[in-house]
């Protein structure tokens, strides 16, 4: 069990690292720094987390996890399953593109090829999922596991081009729903 203590520490180094991240992208996330920001003693800020790549592995399911939470009391409304899942994307993308900083960091971890961010990954892929059924039912997608292992490369993509500059918002959203129409199929995408 972790004590009230330790996960208040914990709170108060994710929300500094989260605001130097914002500020200066992850290159500015320094270990000896953060402590200093976050009013910890370093030797605690390193017993709570081994490097900076487990801080924003942390930052990027809590940033997953809200927006999850954002949708789902405020789902996108649509009469047809491919407006819905346009809304959601629509949502993602402009919350990526009000905080590129953040997302840059958020998705130089999750294509992390290191062990140590590996165990996030898996919990963040579970995140688009439950995006979705928040306002559709994706099980009823034709092939709905390789349609939504798509979405998730499709929608990584899209936030790596718009992140970095490289593409609009209207853009990735509108690369975004014609990949997506033809994955779900135009039947599903009208229902």
């Amino acid at each position: 069990m972790v004590s009230n203590t330790k996960l208040e520490r914990k709170q108060k180094i994710l929300i500094a690292a989260r605001k130097v991240i914002t500020k200066y992208g992850s290159a500015g996330l320094n270990m000896k720094e953060l402590a200093q920001i976050a009013e910890v003693p370093r030797a605690s800020l390193y017993r709570t987390y081994a490097s900076k790549e487990h801080i924003i592995s942390d930052i990027t399911l809590e940033w997953g996890l809200s927006l999850v939470e954002r949708l789902q009391t405020a789902a996108p409304k649509g009469k047809t399953n491919g407006a819905k899942i346009k809304g959601i994307f629509k949502s993602i993308l402009e919350e990526a593109e009000s905080n590129s900083l953040l997302i840059s960091a958020v998705l130089e971890n999750l294509l992390s090829a290191d062990d140590t961010t590996r165990n996030m990954q898996v919990k963040f892929e579970e995140l688009l999922p439950a995006l979705l059924a928040s306002v559709i039912d994706y099980q009823s997608i034709p092939d709905a596991k390789k349609v939504m292992d798509a979405f998730l490369r499709l929608l990584l993509a899209n936030l790596l081009m718009l992140s970095s500059g490289r593409s609009s918002l209207k853009e990735s959203l509108s690369h975004m729903i014609f990949s997506a129409e033809k994955l779900t199929g135009m039947e599903y995408w009208n229902s």
